[in-house]
């Protein structure tokens, strides 16, 4: 039998004592659990302990020890093997005020918790709540307690914010299909409608397959309310992009709160090289929106976004023995983007896996090959850079990676415009500079500059009119091609400011700092009007 830690030991002490004294009430008996809501979830709940501590002649505060157990996902049925996932919890707790709650919830990690009185403003509870693992202490303000995994991101908060988005000028809203239980799947159509769609390039986003990640869901809201906001850059993006947003793929599961599954148990992630007649009608509907669209030109980037326990986001990238050499250097370019895009990744934290046709990627790479770079990113639930002590996730540093993933998306496939432009080295070498083409380095188009002496002049032009004003130069420094780079490769680096005085195409001259400099792409900032 397992030991009672310090505080179970308190409590058993207390308890003894308050029972003798006669100070022993019932503090249980008007608490209830429920979980009857949207994204609610939860297994069984008993008190474990209940005592009352006297604080003075005629006062005292109720001690409650509860167990909650997450609930358990159905069995796949398509896959029995699996373990059913329990992570994701969401429940009410009533008639708790005044009492001092100690809550387990043995059956899934639980590291700072949200907490909620009213079940809309939720806070991430206090690091000196976690006694132990997966046991909080909690004093109770309020009569009603909500507590979560994460952040709740419900069907409730979808509708809404997809009904405000279809509003937009530059937003179409479809309906793709159907899911198991009959729930609408929406799809929004994000582009400016003033731009004819030929030559735009085409990204597919979608969210919510595992429905307990919710970070991907506020990472993905984040990136749609930045893509309408009424800024340079997010005008740029429209003018030069179709992006196509699944925002829930998975309604069933957001609902019923479920952690991995749909209400029938099924795992999306990995229903896509099923039979038609087996594949869930989520999944088809996937399927069949991507290939009805792919009949007019591929997807150029799919992103399907997760979010994982582990502490620190990532991609996950396919090596080049199971896709290409040339599919794997464009989805480590996109990697390395956006870490120097964002402090909440690091060369340290990309990880790597095969391609294989029951996930999204690989039945887009049989199918579409180079064409389309897909890949799935995954935020995470609790801190970043698996530092503890440092920053937690939250709502609204999502935000800030949303920004991150499009810059990089734009600096990918050159998307800024006139805001953030993007110039390549391509071409002939020139005097004094020497063509390189190997893939032992990460750098844009097919090849990058090495200059066969000190001073060798580059200059680059911008084959259309841009603004007066002030603009950053950045250029590119192409780096190992490796899972981990060091500090200073794959990364832009700043090269001054130039300024143009009158609206019309620009050029940059660019001087080799020493035999063997290397040269690629720079990136042309624009930061104010002139």
């Amino acid at each position: 039998m397992e030991r009672p830690g310090p505080v179970g030991r308190c409590l058993r002490r207390l308890g003894l004592a308050l029972w003798a004294a006669g100070w022993w009430l019932d503090v249980s008996a008007q608490v209830t659990a429920s979980a009857d809501f949207d994204s609610g979830s939860m297994g069984r709940m008993r008190v474990l302990a209940e005592e009352r501590i006297p604080m003075g002649r005629q006062d005292s505060v109720g001690v409650l020890s509860i167990e909650v157990r997450s609930r358990v996902d159905p069995v796949d049925p398509h896959d029995p093997q699996a373990w059913p996932s329990s992570r994701w919890f969401h429940f009410r707790l009533q008639g708790v005020k005044d009492k001092l709650l100690l809550l387990r919830i043995p059956n899934t990690e639980l590291e700072r918790p949200f907490c909620s009185h009213d079940g809309i403003d939720y806070r991430r509870m206090d690091s000196g709540a976690l006694l132990r693992p997966q046991t909080l202490l909690t004093a109770a303000g309020h009569d009603t307690l909500y507590f979560a995994y994460f952040l709740p991101y419900t069907h409730e908060r979808h509708e809404a914010k997809a009904e405000q988005w279809s509003r937009s000028p530059f937003v179409g809203r479809r309906e793709i299909g159907r899911s198991g239980k009959g729930m609408p799947l929406t799809m929004l159509v994000v582009t400016d409608p003033e731009v004819p769609d030929d030559g735009k390039r085409r990204i597919w986003l979608h969210s919510r397959v595992h429905t307990s990640e919710a970070p991907a869901a506020w990472h993905l809201e984040a990136m749609i309310e930045e893509l309408l906001a009424d800024r340079p850059f997010s005008r740029q993006l429209l003018r030069n992009a179709i992006f196509y947003i699944v925002p829930e793929t998975n309604p069933d599961g957001v609902i019923g709160g479920y952690s991995r599954t749909t209400a029938e148990g099924i795992n999306l992630e990995t229903d896509w090289n099923r039979p038609d007649s087996l594949t869930s009608p989520e999944v088809a509907a996937l399927k069949r929106t991507i290939a009805r669209l792919a009949d007019e030109e591929p997807m150029d980037v799919v992103l399907n976004l997760h979010s994982q326990r582990a502490p620190f986001v990532t991609y996950w990238i396919h090596t080049p023995e199971s896709s290409s050499q040339q599919m794997y250097r464009r989805k480590m370019l996109l990697s390395a983007l956006t870490i120097d895009c964002t402090p909440y990744y690091r060369p340290i934290d990309q990880r790597f896996s095969r391609l294989d046709p029951q996930y999204a990627e690989g039945w887009l790479w049989e199918r579409y090959g180079e064409r389309t770079l897909a890949v799935t990113f995954e935020t995470t639930y609790s801190y970043y850079n698996a530092d503890p002590q440092g920053e937690w996730v939250s709502a609204e540093n999502l935000a800030e990676l949303a920004h991150s993933s499009l810059l990089a998306l734009s600096d990918l496939l050159d998307l800024g415009g006139e805001v953030r432009l993007r110039l390549d080295s391509e071409g002939e070498s020139g005097r004094g500079w020497e063509l390189r083409s190997d893939d032992g380095r990460l750098f844009f188009g097919d090849s990058y500059r090495v200059a066969r002496r000190k001073g060798a002049v580059y200059a680059y032009s911008s084959s259309e009119a841009l603004p007066a004003g002030r603009y950053a130069v950045w250029k590119w420094v192409p780096g190992a091609l490796a899972a981990r780079f060091p500090e200073g490769e794959n990364c832009w680096k700043p090269l001054g400011v130039t300024v143009r005085h009158r609206k019309g195409p620009l050029r940059f001259r660019y001087r080799a700092t020493a035999a063997g400099d290397l040269l690629d792409a720079v990136l042309l900032v624009r930061i104010a009007d002139e």
